[in-house]
């Protein structure tokens, strides 16, 4: 074109980066771990988990997470993953016994059963073998904040 006169540079406005860092894997996974994982990232709002055994599954940077009110009316957050076996314990879409159910979350793969604050209650076949420890087989927690007032931060 002519004509076309590049705008001046001014102190502090840099150019932007290169299109291609947007869609890169690489870029990515560097700027998970390097910003995402160390700051807190909204997921929803407090309602949508207006009362006690209310739950979602969430994807949360490439991670499956269970939220869940639990009998307190606290949120909690926990990995979608049983102790076990490593099972999803909530598929959405799936046609499977198991997930968050009557105040519990069950796994559909052997029906170890937690309660809404983490804690292993049933693991059939192996609750009664020696040295087994329920105590040791909670879910993996994942930090969850709530905010109140519009000036939270």
């Amino acid at each position: 074109m002519s004509g076309h006169v590049a705008p001046p540079k001014v102190n502090g406005l840099e150019p932007t980066l290169p299109s291609s860092w947007y869609r890169s894997e690489r870029v990515f996974g560097l700027e998970r771990e390097r910003i995402f994982f160390r700051e807190w990232l909204c997921v929803g709002r407090e309602e949508e988990w207006p009362s006690p055994g209310a739950s979602r599954v969430l994807e949360v940077l490439g991670e499956s997470v269970i939220a869940v009110r639990n009998r307190e009316n606290q949120l909690r957050a926990f990995y979608n993953v049983c102790r076990h076996r490593g099972s999803r314990l909530c598929n959405p879409g799936l046609d499977m016994p198991g997930g968050v159910v009557a105040g519990r979350i069950m796994c559909p793969y052997h029906q170890w059963t937690y309660d809404l604050d983490g804690k292993l209650l049933a693991a059939p076949h192996l609750t009664t073998e020696p040295g087994f420890d329920k105590s040791a087989f909670s879910l993996y927690p994942v930090g969850v904040e709530t905010c109140s007032t519009p000036t939270c931060s």
